[in-house]
Parts: structure tokens; sequence; C-alpha cells
């Protein structure tokens, strides 16, 4: 245990681990021999003595001096001192950067050092004296070897639970269930609790409120109501019989109305129109619907002449059933035939004498000229005697 706390503060997990440690710190020693190496290359008198050259170089070419020498020989020679001082602080800069890194591998080298040194002398402390290791050594390895046997020893008796176990994720939805049906079932418990004590509250009350002449009344009113809606069913089966008696009797006043009337209504059409028919409302016996032309067009959308004239026809064809029934009706119009051009009212005034043979039509109308082309027995205003009939 001592062992591995030392271990741990060292921040190793192994003695393998911190030999390992140990190399590196010697790897970074020699990284550290090589940079100072380089940076003695580039400046062997050191970087003190670089910035004094370039501080005595700057000096020397900031003062005026005296040309006692050849001016051309003397420019020369400054190109080559610019030469040499642009060529110094190109190496100081190089050795800068140099120098820095090198600083810092050998702080960096030196802590790991230290850090190693410390952490092999614990370990030393730790194994004891060179004499005694193999034979610690040995009793460690004998630890080792009877704490494997007793983890085999679990094992094989793990083995067989392990393998009879049931499988946790199933076991966990298991006891899920099971708990969710315990909750479901005691709020439901609790729910009952309320409500029985709600029936218990109202049969307290309703002890006291005479409960079986209310049940006598509720009965009384039961049979009232069976009274009545025996009595409504009654009369929905006579409604029913009545309006199955009419519907019987619409169909025969239509089979006995409608179809004579089409037979009388029919050659009238052809004497105003081409292909035309009727068709009839079964519920109103009016006109409905006007197919011509193969198209069907409701009466309501047809010109106002085309509808007076339908009329006028249906009117005289329900005439001549009626008097074919042995109940003469005139057919009296007046002012009719108001929006029908010229060609279409002489046609009418045909159909109208047609019907007249042996049907009294009397027509009345302001309009003298219009109807001077029908013919007929056209009343005269006479003055009137007293004593003549």
């Amino acid at each position: 245990a001592k062992h591995r706390s030392l271990l741990a503060s060292l921040g190793v997990d192994s003695l393998r681990t911190a030999r390992q440690r140990l190399v590196e710190a010697r790897d970074k020693a020699t990284e550290l021999g090589l940079a100072r190496q380089r940076l003695a290359d580039l400046a062997p008198k050191g970087i003190q003595q670089l910035h004094e050259e370039l501080a005595r170089l700057s000096a020397l070419g900031a003062g005026d001096l005296e040309l006692k020498v050849d001016p051309e020989q003397i420019r020369q020679h400054h190109a080559a001192a610019e030469q040499r001082v642009a060529t110094t602080r190109n190496s100081v800069r190089e050795a800068l950067p140099l120098r820095s890194h090198a600083d810092e591998a050998v702080m960096a080298a030196e802590t790991a050092y230290v850090t190693i040194q410390a952490e092999l002398t614990s370990l030393e402390v730790i194994l004891g004296p060179d004499a005694a290791r193999e034979e610690k050594g040995r009793l460690l390895l004998t630890e080792a070897t009877a704490r494997q046997k007793l983890r085999e020893a679990a094992e094989m008796r793990a083995a067989p639970l392990r393998d009879g176990a049931r499988d946790l994720t199933s076991a966990e939805a298991v006891l899920r269930r099971a708990r969710s049906v315990q909750d479901a079932a005691t709020q439901e418990a609790s729910q009952l609790r309320v409500t029985l004590a709600d029936l218990n509250g109202h049969i307290r009350t309703r002890s006291d409120d005479a409960v079986e002449e209310a049940l006598r009344e509720a009965t009384e009113k039961l049979e009232i109501a069976g009274e009545r809606a025996r009595r409504f069913e009654f009369e929905k089966a006579v409604l029913d019989r009545l309006r199955t008696t009419l519907v019987a009797a619409r169909s025969t006043a239509r089979d006995l109305y409608l179809k004579p009337v089409m037979s009388e209504l029919r050659p009238l059409l052809g004497l105003l129109f081409d292909d035309i028919s009727i068709v009839f409302d079964e519920n109103t016996l009016l006109p409905q619907t006007v197919r011509r032309n193969g198209q069907d067009e409701d009466v309501d959308r047809l010109s106002g002449g085309m509808r007076e004239q339908l009329s006028v026809l249906t009117r005289l064809a329900f005439a001549r059933l009626l008097a074919r029934d042995g109940r003469p009706t005139p057919v009296i119009l007046d002012d009719a035939l108001v929006y029908s051009d010229d060609d279409r009212i002489e046609r009418m005034f045909d159909a109208l004498h047609r019907q007249s043979h042996d049907q009294q039509i009397l027509v009345f109308s302001c309009r003298q000229r219009a109807f001077a082309k029908l013919g007929g027995n056209i009343l005269q205003m006479s003055d009137w005697q007293p004593g003549r009939s």
C-alpha cells in the first residue's frame, strides 16, 4: 500500500513508468547539451559579446570621421563593416530564439531531473537495499501468486452464479412494471375510497328523504310516460298510413291528370315549337323543365314570352281534359300574350282556334291591332236600353 501511495504521489502507476520518465529526463538533458553547443558555435564569446560588438559598430557609424585616406577605400571598408554588422545582427536574432528555447529546455530538464531523482530516491527507500531486494521480490511474487489463485477460485465460484443469473435489463424492466402496477393499484384504491365515502354520504343523506315515496312517484310517472308513448306510437302508425294513402292518391291523380294533359299538350306544343317536351313536377303538377334540342332547361330560366305561351297551352290542355270528363270550364285570357312576337302570336291564335271548336275561350285585350288576326266572335259595345235584355 505504501508503494502504491508513493507511485500515486509521483503521478505514475508503476515502476516501469517511473523508469520511462527517467529516460525522458535524460533525453531532455541531451537536447539541452546540443542546444548549448549550437549556441556556442553561433556566439563563441557569448551573447553579451555580440551585443557589445553591435554597439561598437553602431557607435562607429554614428560619429563624424575625418577622412585621411582614399574615400573609395573608406567606402569599401564601410560597406564591409555594414555587412559584418548586418551579419552579426542576424546571428544575434537567430541565436536569441535558440537561447530562449535552450533556457526553457534547461529548466524543463532540470525540473524533470529533480523530480525523477526524487522518485528514484523514494522507490529505493521502498525497495530497500540491493541485498534485500531479491528476497523481497520473492515474497511479493509469492503473495501475487496466492492472490491470483484466490482470484481464480472466486471466478470459478462466480461463473455458475453469473450463468444462472437473470438478465439485469430484463429484471429492471420487470421491476419497473411491477412498481407501475403497484402505483396504479394504489391510485385506484385511493379513488375507490373517495368514491365509497361519497356514496356513503349520499346513502346517509337519502335515508332521511323518503326514498320509497320518490320511487313510487317515479313509477307512476313512468307509467304515464309509457301510456303517452303508446298513444304517440298509435298516432305515428295512423300518420304513416295516411301518408301512404296520400302518396298513392297523388300517384293516382298524377296518372289520371298528368298523362292525359301531356297527350293534350303535345300537339299544341307542336304548333309552336319544334322538338320540344315538358317535364311536370310530380308534387305540384306544374311545368318544371323543358327539353329542346336535346338539352334540359328550367322553366324559370326561359324567356317571359315562352313562359307565357307554355302557361296558356297548359291551361288549354287542362280545359280540354275537364271537358272530356264532363266538367266543361271556359278558358279566360285577360291581356295575355304580351311578350310574344308576331310569328309566335299567330301560332298561338291557331292553337286557340284548334281548342275552341268544342271549348269556350274568352280573350280580353286592349291591343286591338295585335289581336286583329285572332278571328272568332268579336264582342261589341252597345248602348243600354231599359226593358231590353
